[in-house]
C-alpha cells in the first residue's frame, strides 16, 4: 500500500477536531487571507469586479488527501456552496416562499437529461440575492448574450461542467486498495485533462467567460501539465517513463522522482504481464518489496501535486458555471413550449423610464400540466400603483407571481419570462399572495390581514416593488374598503412599484372615477364572448366577479344543492325554475 506523507496523514484528525469539512477547509466568505500565497486564483464568473474567496488553503490540502484515496465526503459540496456573492438589498423571506423558488429552480431551470444535476440550493440562493451593483447584472447578461451568439462556446461550457463534476466524483471515492486506487487516479487525471481542454475551447471569449479561458491557459503553462498529458495517453499508453526510486532497508519506496517522459511507438507504460511477474520475483529475492501499482501511484502523485491549487479553483467555479447553464436551460425549456424569453432592459429609478412587459408568462406554471398563456401589460411609470380586478380563477394571482419573477430574475441578470421587458430597478421586493393559517395563530382573519399591511409598511423601502393579492379580503366590505383606500393613499409617499388585486369592484370603480393619487392605474381580466377568462389583462375595472359561472362550474348552484339534499332524503329534487345563486 502506498505510504502517505505525514502532512496528508494528519488531515482526517484535523477535520475531526475542526468540527466538520466546512469549518476546517473553507473559512467563512469575507475572511480573506492576509497571505497572498493563500489566495487561490479562482475565476469570478458572476461579478464585474472580482470578489475574493475566503482562505481555500485547507481545500488544497484536502484535495491532495482525496487524490491519495482519503475521505473527502461533503467537503467539495461545501466548497461549491461557499461561492461569494456581491451585497444585495433583497430579503428573501419577503418573497421567496411565495414564488416557490425551492420548487421552481430544480424543475424550470434543471439541466437537460443526461447532464449532472444542479446544485439547486445554491442557484436558488443566487436568484434570491440580486446584486446592488448594476455592473454585475450587466456582466452576467453579457455572458448569456455571448452564449446565445456562440454555440461552440455553449458546448465548451457544458463539456467543462461535465468534466469538473466527473473530476469531483472521482476524488470523492474513498479507496486504499491499490488496483482501485490506480483506476481512480486515472479517472481523476482524465477528467482534469477534459476540463482543461474544454477551457481551451473558450479562447476568444469576451465576457466573464474569458476568465475561465485564462485559467485553462495558466494550467497548460505549468511545467507538470505536459508531463501529465503525456503520461495519461487516452489512445493507448504511448509513453515510457524513466523514474528514480529510493528504497528503505525494509524494501519499501522511500523516495520517488521522474527523470523524464518520452514518447514511443511500440511500448506501453508498463511491461507485459509475464515480464512484470519476473521483475517482481527478482525484486522480492533481492529484498525490494515494491509493486508496479505503488510505482504508478507515486508517478500519478508526482504529476498531480503541482496542479492541486488549479484543481481546487476549477471545482470552486462549479456554482457559477451552473448559474449560466441553468439560465440557458430555462430559456430552452420555455422556447420548447412556444414561450420566448429575453434579457431585459433594467433602468435606474428616477430617469423617467417606462415599465413594459410583453408576452409575460408565469414559469411557476411549469410545475403543472397544461397551456401557459402569455399576456401583455400596458406601459406604466416607475411609481404606478396598479389595481387588478376580475373573476376568481381568472389568473390574477399567477399574474402577480409572473411580475415578481420577471423583476427578480431581471435584476439577477438572467432571462426573464417575457418576450420583451423594460424594468425599473427596485431596491427590494415585497410579495404577499396568500395568508397561511395555523393552529397557533393568535389573530383572526382581520387581525392577520392588518398585520400583513403593517409588515408591508415596515419592510418596504422607497422605490421598492410591492405585490399584494386580495388586500383586505379578511373583513367586511365596508371596513375593508376603508383600509384599502388608506393603503392606496399613504403608500405613494414611498413611490413604490405597486400591484394589488381586489374583489372590491365597487370601490375600484369609484377609485377609477376619482383616483386619490395621480399614479393609480387599473387592469382587469379579459373575458371572451362567453364570459370565460382568456388569462390576459386589459385596462379597466371588472364589472363582475362571475361568481355564478364559478358556481356552475363547481356544481354549487341552487339546483345542484337541492339535488344533493333530495338524494340524501331519498326523493326527487323539485322541478321548479332554478333560483339565482
Amino acid at each position: 500500500m502506498p505510504r502517505r506523507s505525514p502532512e496528508i496523514a494528519s488531515v482526517r484528525r484535523r477535520r475531526r477536531d475542526a468540527g466538520g469539512p466546512g469549518r476546517f477547509f473553507i473559512k467563512p466568505v469575507g475572511e480573506v487571507p492576509s497571505d497572498p500565497a493563500a489566495r487561490l486564483p479562482v475565476p469570478d464568473l458572476l461579478h464585474q469586479e472580482p470578489i475574493p474567496w475566503g482562505d481555500l488553503s485547507g481545500s488544497v490540502e484536502l484535495t491532495r488527501y482525496a487524490f491519495e484515496g482519503g475521505d473527502s465526503a461533503g467537503v467539495f459540496e461545501a466548497l461549491v456552496e461557499a461561492l461569494p456573492l456581491a451585497p444585495s438589498s433583497f430579503t428573501p423571506a419577503t418573497f421567496a416562499p411565495q414564488l416557490y423558488l425551492d420548487q421552481l429552480v430544480p424543475s424550470g431551470f434543471a439541466l437537460p437529461e443526461g447532464a449532472p444535476p444542479l446544485h439547486a440550493r445554491l442557484i436558488q440562493h443566487v436568484f434570491a440575492h440580486p446584486p446592488k451593483d448594476a455592473a454585475h447584472r450587466a456582466a452576467r447578461q453579457a455572458v448569456l448574450r455571448e452564449l446565445e451568439a456562440s454555440p461552440p462556446l455553449r458546448e465548451a461550457l457544458g463539456r467543462y461542467h461535465g468534466a469538473i463534476r466527473r473530476l469531483r466524483a472521482a476524488l470523492e471515492v474513498e479507496t486504499t486498495e491499490e488496483p482501485s486506487l490506480v483506476r481512480r487516479k486515472v479517472q481523476v487525471l482524465v477528467a482534469l485533462i477534459a476540463a482543461v481542454e474544454a477551457l481551451g475551447a473558450m479562447q476568444g471569449a469576451q465576457s466573464l467567460l474569458a476568465r475561465l479561458a485564462a485559467l485553462g491557459e495558466t494550467v497548460r503553462s505549468e511545467p507538470s501539465w505536459e508531463r501529465l498529458v503525456r503520461l495519461v495517453d487516452l489512445e493507448g499508453n504511448l509513453a515510457a517513463v524513466d523514474v528514480r526510486l529510493q528504497l528503505g532497508a525494509d524494501g519499501t519506496v522511500r523516495g520517488f522522482a521522474i527523470d523524464r517522459i518520452r514518447e514511443r511507438d511500440d511500448a506501453h507504460l508498463l511491461p507485459g504481464p509475464f515480464l512484470r511477474f519476473v521483475q517482481q520475483m527478482l525484486s522480492f529475492f533481492r529484498g525490494h518489496r515494491f509493486g508496479e501499482s505503488e510505482v504508478v501511484v507515486r508517478l500519478f502523485d508526482e504529476v498531480f501535486a503541482p496542479l492541486t491549487e488549479h484543481v481546487v479553483a476549477m471545482l470552486a467555479t462549479t456554482g457559477a458555471v451552473e448559474f449560466y447553464l441553468a439560465a440557458w436551460a430555462f430559456r430552452e425549456r420555455a422556447r420548447a413550449r412556444g414561450l420566448p424569453v429575453c434579457l431585459p432592459e433594467v433602468h435606474a429609478p428616477g430617469g423617467g423610464a417606462v415599465r413594459r412587459l410583453e408576452g409575460l408568462f408565469n414559469p411557476v406554471l411549469f410545475l403543472q400540466p397544461g397551456r401557459v398563456a402569455p399576456c401583455d401589460l400596458p406601459a406604466a411609470g416607475e411609481d404606478a400603483l396598479t389595481v387588478i380586478t376580475g373573476p376568481n380563477s381568472g389568473g390574477k394571482t399567477r399574474l402577480l407571481q409572473a411580475i415578481a419573477l420577471a423583476q427578480l430574475l431581471g435584476q439577477v441578470g438572467v432571462f426573464v419570462p417575457a418576450e420583451r421587458a423594460v424594468l425599473i430597478e427596485a431596491p427590494s421586493l415585497f410579495l404577499s399572495l396568500v395568508t397561511e393559517t395555523d393552529a397557533g395563530q393568535v389573530e383572526g382573519r382581520l387581525g392577520t390581514e392588518l398585520s400583513r399591511i403593517r409588515r408591508l409598511f415596515e419592510e418596504l423601502s422607497p422605490g421598492a416593488m410591492a405585490i399584494l393579492d386580495e388586500l383586505c379580503s379578511g373583513t367586511n366590505p365596508e371596513e375593508g374598503e376603508e383600509i384599502f383606500t388608506n393603503v392606496l393613499s399613504v403608500l405613494p409617499g414611498l413611490r413604490p412599484q405597486l400591484f394589488v388585486s381586489t374583489h372590491f369592484l365597487g370601490l375600484a370603480a369609484r377609485l377609477a372615477t376619482a383616483p386619490p393619487v395621480a399614479t393609480l392605474a387599473f387592469l382587469q381580466v379579459e373575458l371572451d364572448a362567453e364570459e370565460r377568462p382568456t388569462y390576459r389583462f386589459v385596462p379597466g375595472v371588472a364589472s363582475t366577479s362571475l361568481a355564478h359561472k364559478v358556481a356552475e362550474r363547481l356544481g354549487v348552484t341552487r339546483a345542484d344543492l337541492e339535488a344533493l339534499v333530495a338524494a340524501k332524503l331519498g326523493r326527487a329534487a323539485p322541478r321548479g325554475p332554478a333560483s339565482p345563486p
